[in-house]
């Protein structure tokens, strides 16, 4: 009897250890929630085994990245008045959470460094805990919320 009730408990937390690593997919259109400056704004995602696509509308042809999530370089350009803006990122998994850094190069010197930490939280809201710095300006934090389409 003793021996059942130990293998039952080993299954148990095995299985919940799988479901609790389990990894989500972020495919869908999101709508950020907080913060209040941001609220309405639409995010477009495309999650596959392999890679990481976002994008959103802007002027012009909009802005999109995608990014390989097996830890090897992504490289995602954007054009902004005339100069190449370029970014190179690496995003990878750590348990149910992707994590992806960044390093921008702006054409007048600048550098931006980020990092953003993707999960779904007990609701199903897509939370980005994000940290930047960029030259000459203070370090900075934030987290964007959003809400499913």
């Amino acid at each position: 009897m003793r021996r059942g009730v130990l293998v039952g408990i080993v299954i148990a937390c095995a299985s919940w250890m799988v479901f609790a690593q389990a990894k989500p997919n972020f495919t869908g259109t999101w709508i950020v929630v907080t913060p209040a400056e941001g609220a309405g704004q639409e995010q477009e995602l495309r999650h596959t085994a392999t890679t990481l696509s976002k994008g959103h509308a802007s002027e012009g042809s909009g802005h999109h990245a995608t990014y390989k999530l097996d830890g090897t370089e992504s490289r995602n350009e954007i054009t902004s008045h005339g100069e190449p803006i370029v970014t190179l990122s690496k995003a990878l998994w750590d348990g149910d959470k992707v994590v992806i850094t960044s390093a921008t190069t702006y054409p007048d010197g600048r550098k931006l460094q980020t990092k953003e930490t993707w999960s779904l939280d007990s609701t199903g809201r897509l939370v980005i805990e994000m940290s930047m710095t960029m030259t000459g300006m203070p370090a900075q934090s934030m987290t964007v919320v959003h809400r499913k389409k």
